[in-house]
């Protein structure tokens, strides 16, 4: 393993380096801080305080842990130094807490943290430490328990890959520190506002395991397919196994999860339906949270679009209330 990608691994680094993230609505939120000093406590290649210099800031101010740039170092996930007149503006290390077991890597920022995700703890390091943050982080974040989601202003999703050494989808998380309802909360994709946080979660099903479902079941006749592909053609969806070109028998593994081969029983004259209303149920999701509920998956599609995944958590949920629906 290279130094560099061993590097990568210890400290979640990813460096920005393509302007696509600094969008007119981020730069607005940025110029209505009134702060003039841009502060990044993983300052990296600097790329982030590089490109707001034109924008009504005086100074620019790094830290971070690689002795290796020319920054001052400071560990910021155990602390952030307090500046005045400042707003954080950074892109944190993502790092789960249980990849960095796998990798047997550093876990020692994870002892004393209900969090996951190295990002998790950074963000409530940054919002100790300032009121105004502007963070580039997973776009998973929308769909986690953080716990200061009201103090945030904004969720920008960025189908756009700001990185030139990852796919990870990403999206910009602004935080004003004032605390609000979630309604308050706009969430946008790209330049595009699609609706308030608190409406996007609203639109998502939970199971209430009153159906007896079994994924990646041998026995099963309902094929899923759970993620998108690259191709523009071919996207999640429920149908007869005999209807998904797949080696079912040789493939299906308890471990699977991005194609299952499901067991539901319901009569057969009502299979059809049930598939039919299973990816009605689907589409509606889809289509009313402009896919934010789906789990981002790495790389887009051939035309730019964020590819997605449904965890089996969704697809029992979906199951269980379309069932519901056709044997009403």
């Amino acid at each position: 393993m290279s130094n560099n990608l061993l590097k990568k691994q210890e400290l979640g680094q990813f460096f920005t380096v393509k302007e696509n993230w600094l969008l007119p609505h981020i730069l607005d939120f940025i110029k209505n801080s009134k702060c003039k000093i841009a502060y990044d406590p993983f300052a990296g290649a600097g790329n982030l305080l590089n490109a707001v210099k034109p924008f009504g800031i005086t100074k620019t101010i790094g830290l971070d842990i690689d002795k290796n740039l020319k920054w001052k170092l400071n560990d910021s996930l155990l602390n952030i130094p307090r500046i005045e007149n400042s707003i954080l503006l950074t892109n944190p290390p993502y790092l789960a807490k249980q990849s960095a077991s796998r990798k047997h890597l550093n876990l020692n920022y994870f002892k004393n943290s209900s969090y996951d995700d190295l990002y998790l703890i950074a963000l409530d390091k940054m919002l100790e430490a300032s009121k105004f943050v502007v963070a580039i982080i997973p776009e998973s974040f929308i769909n986690s328990n953080y716990k200061q989601k009201n103090l945030l202003s904004s969720i920008t999703i960025l189908e756009q890959n700001p990185f030139l050494d990852t796919e990870n989808p990403v999206c910009i998380a602004c935080f004003d520190g004032e605390y609000k309802e979630l309604s308050k909360v706009k969430v946008y994709k790209e330049n595009k506002f699609i609706n308030d946080l608190d409406s996007i979660l609203k639109i998502r099903l939970e199971p209430k395991f009153n159906v007896d479902i079994s994924f990646n079941d041998l026995n099963g006749w309902l094929g899923l397919r759970a993620i998108d592909k690259s191709d523009d053609k071919t996207f999640i969806k429920f149908d007869f196994k005999e209807n998904i070109n797949y080696d079912w028998d040789n493939n299906i593994k308890v471990s699977s999860r991005h194609i299952s081969l499901i067991n539901i029983d319901i009569p057969k004259n009502k299979r059809n339906l049930l598939i039919k209303k299973s990816n009605e149920i689907l589409q509606e999701i889809r289509g009313l949270s402009a896919d934010v509920l789906l789990t981002p998956f790495k790389g887009n599609t051939k035309k730019g679009k964020r590819r997605r995944r449904m965890d089996f958590r969704l697809a029992r949920a979906i199951l269980e209330k379309a069932k519901e629906k056709i044997l009403d």
